[in-house]
């Protein structure tokens, strides 16, 4: 089984999480039956940009577990001036602490 990386550029906002939920279910739904016919594992890595309000993030955060459960590994990083963070969507909490509060 092949290993691809899929890098999904995104902007989190107060008034787009209900487009991002969307954007998560067809991203689950549109890898899954590809991987199953080319026998890949693909990876999403959501790439965040702007500052990111740390309970929004926690909340679309929420959302990524509750949709992707543990179907496959999802990459979060959040870049700015200051900091790049990543963080592994496995189905179990994250060890930072992350709220998953929604």
């Amino acid at each position: 089984m092949h290993d691809l990386v899929i890098e999904c550029p995104v902007h989190l906002t107060e008034s787009n999480r209900a487009e991002l939920r969307l954007l998560y279910a067809d991203l689950r739904d549109h890898y899954a039956r590809r991987d199953a016919r080319d026998g890949t594992r693909t990876t999403l890595h959501f790439v965040w940009s702007g500052d990111l309000d740390p309970d929004l993030f926690g909340a679309t955060y929420a959302d990524q577990r509750h949709i992707f459960t543990a179907s496959r590994p999802i990459l979060n990083s959040a870049q700015n001036r200051l900091q790049e963070t990543n963080r592994w969507l496995s189905g179990s909490a994250q060890p930072n602490g992350a709220s998953l509060n929604t």
